[in-house]
């Protein structure tokens, strides 16, 4: 396969004229077009002669360098974002309102649980009271004699 021609220039020197695609000295080399093209998204670069594809991997992304999002990925990282911030958001209210109660509390005296927590306190007696057991003794009515009854 011709790939170039070669022109000697002197009796020392030559200069070769690469076909499209070939380059080098004595154009031997084949240009790799993935060397210098920008895939994203781990696309990967097949050379093909004188040009390359990119071959997205799964179905999450398309175009010529697997820029394109497909509507399905779109979709599920639109909502895993929103539930990330949703649980964010929800961690967050949460500290902050236990800050504001501690500040409540022990910055100011103001203890607004303090009634229903005395209220409890005062059903826990009554409950207790209920739950006690009964031990029970048993008796034995034919048991057999003692050590100190055999002896006698």
């Amino acid at each position: 396969m011709i790939v170039g021609v070669c022109n000697e220039t002197s009796n020392t020197t030559f200069v070769c004229l690469c076909l499209s695609g070939w380059e080098g000295t004595y154009c031997t080399t084949q240009i790799n077009y993935c060397k210098n093209a920008a895939y994203e998204n781990q696309g990967v670069c097949r050379f093909s002669y004188m040009n390359y594809t990119c071959e997205c991997l799964g179905n999450s992304y398309t175009g010529r360098h697997c820029e394109i999002i497909a509507t399905q990925t779109a979709i599920y990282k639109t909502i895993s974002k929103s539930f990330a911030y949703v649980a964010i958001i929800a961690m967050a209210s949460v500290a902050v309102f236990v800050i504001i109660m501690d500040i409540m509390k022990y910055g100011f005296g103001i203890d607004v649980a303090y009634q229903e927590l005395k209220r409890i306190r005062r059903k826990i007696p009554v409950e207790k009271e209920s739950q006690k057991s009964d031990i029970v003794r048993f008796i034995y009515v034919d048991a057999p004699p003692s050590v100190d009854e055999t002896t006698v």
